[in-house]
């Protein structure tokens, strides 16, 4: 039996705004409707091969509540991405904060026998 669904072609040019953000919140709508759907589907056809073999799919994947929130356990610091006073000055104006690699003229500083609290502000 052939499909008795029509699929109908929408002039959207012809479309004023807001109809064209209807049609846009219909499509989303019926799109999460049939995402909805497949993954039920899908779910249901894990439960029953799971069942085949003696298991609970439950068992076998913890649901999202059960997990709690996701976290990469690092917390992140309240002046991330901020600047940071400069704590050395060179000889020629140029500074540095400390952090992240040494740079090159305090680098070539200690290397010719001068210490790096000598640059310290």
């Amino acid at each position: 039996m052939a499909d008795t669904k029509q699929k109908s072609i929408v002039d959207l040019d012809g479309m004023s705004a807001q109809e064209l953000t209807a049609l846009i919140e219909a499509a989303e709508a019926k799109r999460a409707e049939k995402q909805d759907e497949a993954r039920n589907a899908l779910i249901e056809e894990f439960r029953g091969k799971a069942a085949q073999l003696g298991l609970q799919l439950e068992s076998l994947i913890p649901s999202a509540a059960a997990q709690g929130p996701a976290s990469t356990g690092r917390r992140t610091r309240r002046d991330a991405g901020g600047s940071v006073a400069p704590r050395f000055r060179g000889p020629n104006g140029e500074t540095w904060s400390g952090r992240g690699r040494m740079p090159k003229w305090l680098s070539a500083m200690e290397a010719s026998g001068r210490k790096k609290d000598e640059f310290r502000i």
